[in-house]
């Protein structure tokens, strides 16, 4: 049981690079999102510490990350960007754009 909680940790904390890398966050910045020194946030991306419920929660409320993809790295089966943005507001369509244009931004830059 114990190899199978580590191997699930190491999963955990791979794709977690992968998110986090994805939207130009530094491990400091992650700690300091989850509230913890940055040497145990290395731990939990290595797998040597796992993540606790309260800091799946906070990773999903802060930054919008799906919590079934971290824990058992399966996407959602079908994305529609026409129906998100059908079903939201004029505010939540800014944020989208807002979001879409930084991710772009950090793209370009990492390119550079």
């Amino acid at each position: 049981m114990e190899r199978v909680k580590k191997e699930l940790n190491v999963e955990i904390g791979r794709r977690l690079r992968e998110i986090r890398e994805n939207m130009g966050y530094t491990q400091f910045r992650f700690a300091e999102i989850l509230g913890v020194v940055e040497e145990h946030y290395r731990k939990i991306e290595l797998g040597s510490s796992g993540l606790t419920l309260e800091k799946v929660l906070i990773l999903y409320e802060r930054l919008n990350i799906d919590a079934t993809y971290l824990i058992v790295g399966k996407r959602k089966d079908k994305f529609d960007l026409d129906d998100i943005l059908t079903n939201c507001s004029k505010v939540e369509k800014r944020k989208i754009l807002h979001r879409l244009l930084e991710y772009m931004d950090q793209m370009v830059d990492r390119e550079a």
